[in-house]
């Protein structure tokens, strides 16, 4: 029976869009550690948190530059209904860039919020001691023809590129994440979103001459939309890879 509950509360934890994070506890240090809104700033009141400044806990010493982009995550913990415990878990809440960096800190604007039905995100989309981490994102057609897991020629540039933003950081550990739209069978884009992440690091060991113990993948198939699916733009917006920068 705790077997099984075990297994129910890690499913829905799944369900919920959270990910349980290796990196959450080293990547505490690039906290959200001040917002400043356009009231704040002299403007008028507004509802969209995307016009709002956030100042980060990471700056050019650790390779941030200007118009870097990086995911907004806020690390959560879950009671269990079994046993004394907790688990921990990162929720991905949205995406900013930087256009302001100093030395040790940064200021960025949201970008995209990670779609949800919680009518309050929009408002407290980001919140002090939510945590960044650097992503370089490219869209899978750049990548891969349609249906495969076979790297395109076309795609060595976009992977150069791949393997010069992860040396820019001097990493320890680095996520190589595979996501799909909702077309198609679930079980087939999830197999395909891991299949491709897995092609992706074998090329950034094989031919970007990385150690291969820096990289983790994982695939997500359609679980983790950046947009909605019902358009076109959504939908290719969707199927995409991040390369995400943990510690």
């Amino acid at each position: 029976m705790i077997v099984r509950r075990t297994v129910l509360l890690l499913a829905w934890a799944l369900l919920c869009g959270v990910t349980f994070g290796q990196g959450a506890a080293s990547a505490q240090k690039h906290v959200v550690f001040k917002v400043e809104t356009p009231f704040q700033m002299g403007g008028a009141v507004s509802d969209s948190a995307k016009l709002n400044d956030y100042f980060v806990k990471i700056g050019s010493l650790e390779g941030i530059q200007i118009g870097a982009v990086m995911n907004v995550y806020r690390e959560k913990e879950i009671e269990a209904e079994f046993g004394n415990f907790t688990i921990k878990i990162m929720m991905f809440i949205g995406r900013m860039k930087a256009f302001e960096v100093q030395e040790k800190y940064t200021i960025g604007r949201l970008l995209d919020l990670a779609t949800t039905s919680d009518p309050h995100r929009e408002r407290n989309a980001v919140m002090l001691g939510d945590f960044v981490q650097p992503v370089f994102v490219v869209t899978s057609e750049t990548l891969f023809d349609q249906g495969s897991d076979v790297l395109r020629p076309e795609a060595i540039r976009q992977l150069e590129r791949a393997a010069a933003f992860i040396r820019k950081f001097r990493p320890q550990k680095v996520r190589i994440e595979g996501h799909t739209d909702n077309v198609g069978e679930e079980d087939i884009n999830l197999a395909l979103s891991e299949r491709r992440a897995d092609s992706v690091r074998r090329y950034m060991v094989t031919q970007g001459k990385f150690k291969e113990g820096l990289f983790i993948t994982a695939g997500y198939g359609e679980s983790k939309p950046i947009a909605s699916n019902n358009t076109s733009q959504g939908q290719r917006k969707n199927r995409r890879f991040e390369i995400v920068i943990e510690r």
